[in-house]
């Protein structure tokens, strides 16, 4: 069922197996898993809707909620993205969404608008530890099961197999009948794009049919003031709701929500600022540390000026994820597909470098950021005037690794594209770079994974490590940020921690 903050009394408590805070990718993907298994799950979501009650989960309208988003953008952002840490503006004239900023306090999150790329995390990314690009206490092959159980969540094509087959460079020269690039230095990786009726999280058919059972109860206008928790527990949350008045809206009411085990699930900025406020995971001071992305720059700085001149029309056509005769491929159910240059593990392992892809459409270059803790999310001396909480504070800047990221994977594959008699490879300096960069919304750290306590904030499974009911969802648990979209991954680790979580509850 649907419930709304704003109707439920001050001081009531609302009860279940598991308490899911947030309902984008990763909180409802976790709520599905256990939910199918026959946990009793209560999902609470930080948004308005007061002027749709249907309980049909359709549309995404515009909320007060900025108010509770303010905060300050330092570092680079306050130069590239001084309104980083807002939600979008409200939708223009004609209903639909403008270019989203960086956060969404929305019912679905960041699936409200997100473009569907997809494509497992490398092997490399798990495994290859290099000075500021750490691997993960997990492998490739931990996850390879979820990932497989990913695909058909996601409805993208084909088998996953037992090593992601279905995003294999092979795979795809065979279905398109394409021709594979050589170049030296440099691999295709082949991306797959979601379809709508997929990656809008909240309308999906499974979803819509779970928020109208009686063992699932999905809060809107819920917002999490205090996770309350002793003795290495969590015991409770304290949740808020929000009176529906634009230009000064008040707290409503205050009420509890009680499990046996909860799950944070609002993003890497949202999920260290509430932990930080309820001092709760931060034992070891790595909370709201190591906030990476995927940053690209305002403006293309690298300029492919021909494809053509170095690669067979067959060649361009698996890069493209097109036939010989049909331009626009499409699988039955509307999936498409794209590759990408990244560099080998000899060039990016040898040369202790970030991992990058180059597009052949048009040009760009797309990178990991390195895992530093001087990027981080922490508490302002400002609150909101709603609850009266600690706004957020992002210090996000590029350093001297990603400085040298940019230079020598443009070197390289500069070279590499010149050495096949291909036009050469325009690309601004690092200075000129850096000064256009934004996040570009794949917001990766800040409750880092890590074998021990020491190094991180949760564990293999996503445990918080100091408590012993309380896991962290969503792409803040990233180690190293890797250069695949995060979402694809986010619902695999979130169908694996709903597994998980669902198995410990049938042992107690």
């Amino acid at each position: 069922m649907i419930l709304y903050g704003e109707d439920i009394s001050d001081g009531a408590e609302i009860s279940g197996d598991v308490c899911i805070v947030g309902s984008g990718p990763a909180g409802i993907t976790a709520a599905l898993t256990m939910h199918a298994q026959g946990v009793k799950v209560v999902l609470i979501d930080g948004s308005l809707d007061f002027n749709n009650r249907s309980n049909d989960n359709s549309g995404v309208k515009y909320n007060n909620n900025i108010p509770l988003y303010q905060g300050k953008s330092l570092g680079l952002l306050a130069k590239t993205e001084p309104d980083f840490l807002y939600i979008p503006t409200p939708p223009n004239a004609g209903g639909g969404w403008p270019p989203p900023n960086e956060r969404e306090r929305t019912y679905g999150g960041t699936g409200i608008h997100w473009g569907g790329q997809s494509r497992p995390l490398d092997k490399f990314t798990f495994e290859n530890d290099r000075p500021g690009y750490p691997a993960w206490p997990i492998t490739r092959a931990d996850m390879d099961p979820y990932y497989a159980k990913a695909v058909p969540f996601c409805g993208l094509y084909g088998d996953y197999g037992a090593d992601g087959e279905n995003f294999s460079t092979d795979f795809w020269v065979k279905e398109l009948g394409a021709e594979k690039p050589e170049l030296d230095g440099f691999v295709v990786t082949m991306y797959q794009f979601m379809v709508d009726k997929y990656k809008r999280f909240q309308t999906r058919d499974d979803f819509v049919a779970m928020t109208k059972s009686a063992d699932a109860t999905v809060i809107r206008n819920a917002h999490l003031l205090e996770i309350n928790h002793q003795g290495g527990s969590v015991t409770s949350l304290t949740v808020g709701s929000m009176t529906d008045n634009a230009s000064n809206p008040q707290k409503a009411s205050t009420f509890t929500v009680k499990a046996k085990t909860y799950v944070m699930a609002c993003g890497a900025v949202e999920n260290a600022r509430q932990m930080l406020i309820s001092g709760i995971g931060n034992g070891s001071g790595h909370l709201g540390r190591y906030v990476m992305c995927q940053p690209i720059p305002g403006s293309n700085q690298v300029v492919f000026a021909n494809p053509a001149s170095y690669l067979s029309p067959g060649m361009l056509n698996l890069m493209g994820g097109n036939t010989a005769t049909n331009t626009s491929w499409r699988s039955p159910n509307g999936v498409s597909v794209q590759g990408r240059f990244v560099p080998d593990a000899t060039l990016a392992g040898g040369s202790n470098v970030g991992t990058c892809w180059f597009w052949t459409n048009g040009g760009g270059f797309y990178f990991e950021t390195s895992s530093d803790p001087r990027n981080t999310i922490t508490l302002g001396s400002d609150t909101d005037p709603v609850f009266g909480q600690p706004n957020a504070e992002a210090t996000w800047d590029l350093f001297e690794r990603d400085e040298n990221t940019y230079n020598v994977l443009n070197r390289a594959f500069n070279q590499a594209v010149t050495a096949l008699g291909g036009d050469a490879v325009t690309s601004w300096d690092w200075a000129q770079v850096k000064s256009l960069m934004v996040m570009n919304g794949h917001h990766l750290g800040t409750t880092r994974m890590s074998a021990l306590p020491t190094d991180g904030v949760v564990d293999r499974n996503l445990k918080v490590h100091e408590a012993d009911n309380f896991y962290v969802a969503g792409s803040s648990v990233w180690t190293s940020a890797g250069i695949s979209n995060p979402t694809f991954s986010i619902v695999a680790f979130s169908i694996r921690l709903g597994e998980h979580i669902a198995g410990q509850l049938k042992q107690v």
